[in-house]
């Protein structure tokens, strides 16, 4: 059974999903850098554009990993 499967068997695919979302994250930005990157959103719209689509990516790349187990 892969690990996608047996975190939807016992009811941790949702937080599976979020941290590996994260960690795919952090291996391009640091906490203080998204943190900083979400504040300046107004002033500095081509960085937090950036920022999220890379962040919507991982989203997708994790959610094709699952392989539609992600209600």
């Amino acid at each position: 059974m892969n690990f996608w499967k047996l975190a939807k068997k016992n009811g941790s695919l949702n937080e599976a999903y979020e941290v590996e979302v994260v960690r795919l994250i952090r291996q391009r930005y640091t906490i203080n850098q998204e943190l900083a990157i979400l504040r300046q959103r107004d002033t500095k719209p081509e960085e937090f554009a950036e920022y999220s689509a890379f962040a919507e990516r991982c989203k997708s790349e994790v959610k094709s990993e699952i392989g539609g187990e992600k209600n």
